[in-house]
């Protein structure tokens, strides 16, 4: 009877299945012990990521006085501007205009700032090395400009 096994199912075979139970088994007992060691350290990275954000410096408001804020209003179409949401950590307001698409010529992504070009088109802002030779161009024009009129 023991002969009649062995020539079905070779010795090989259960080494291999025995051994891919024994891989499974540790594999999963890793994971088991590794996974709330590290989820400790991706809280404390997460708080420790928000605590940076306060203390680093944090760009200017783009409308800073009364003024300004009227000023806004009275260009938007209808005479209104419509509160986007509240930053109480910064203690900001922060605003939402909205558009055509058939406006908005340019191909934006959420987050991209939109400017008047040299030609007097709607153009993406420059962002990273772009920007920074973009803006180094736009003050050497400006200081052109200065010293030897338009």
């Amino acid at each position: 009877m023991k002969q009649l096994g062995r020539r079905f199912i070779p010795f090989w075979a259960i080494q291999f299945i025995v051994g891919a139970v024994v891989v499974l088994l540790a594999v999963g007992l890793v994971a088991t012990l590794l996974g709330p060691v590290l989820q400790g350290p991706s809280a404390f990275f997460d708080e420790l990521g928000k605590t940076v954000s306060r203390l680093a410096p944090q760009p200017q408001a783009d409308i800073r006085t009364d003024d300004q804020l009227k000023a806004v209003i009275k260009a938007m179409p209808s005479g209104r501007l419509r509160v986007g949401s509240i930053v109480e950590e910064q203690d900001r307001v922060v605003f939402t205009t909205t558009a055509d698409r058939s406006a908005v010529r340019a191909a934006v992504r959420p987050g991209d700032e939109l400017r008047i070009g040299r030609d007097g088109n709607v153009e993406i802002v420059p962002t990273g090395i772009p920007g920074v030779i973009d803006s180094l161009q736009r003050a050497l024009d400006d200081l052109k400009r200065r010293f030897f009129g338009p």
